[in-house]
């Protein structure tokens, strides 16, 4: 037995009513957020490494930076303080302006994963030596 014409046409728009009226719903549009975000979720995991690569021999700590500065941070106060100056942007943290380092070769790499204001960060930056890396994003890393 075959539906007529008709039939097969509402079928469609029947299933799709069926589905929006139990709650499913088409695939979002690209620009939907995949993810829900906390707009005041602040947290990250820090982790430097000799190398330029992250690996063994890697130390790792964890700053809050939502309501009171916490984590396992040696000193989160002023780690947040410095990432809310730089608007959380690793990029622009201002660190120890006029450092003076010795140019020794020792590369370290930091890397930061986590959110700002609910915002997705995913950094990574590899300096010359740990004096570099303290002179560029101090008091953070």
């Amino acid at each position: 037995m075959t539906a007529s014409a008709p039939h097969r046409r509402l079928l469609p728009v029947t299933l799709g009513l069926g589905l929006a009226a139990l709650g499913l719903a088409l695939p979002a549009p690209a620009e939907a957020r995949i993810f829900p975000t906390r707009p005041d979720h602040s947290a990250l995991l820090l982790t430097v490494g000799p190398g330029q690569l992250v690996g063994p021999g890697a130390t790792t700590t964890t700053l809050s930076c939502d309501g009171r500065p916490g984590g396992s941070h040696p000193d989160p106060v002023p780690a947040c303080a410095a990432l809310t100056e730089a608007d959380g942007d690793l990029d622009r943290l201002t660190g120890r302006p006029g450092s003076a380092c010795a140019a020794v070769h020792a590369p370290v790499t930091a890397t930061a994963e986590g959110s700002w204001h609910g915002i997705p960060v995913k950094w990574a930056r590899t300096f010359g030596n740990a004096c570099a890396l303290r002179a560029a994003t101090a008091p953070v890393f």
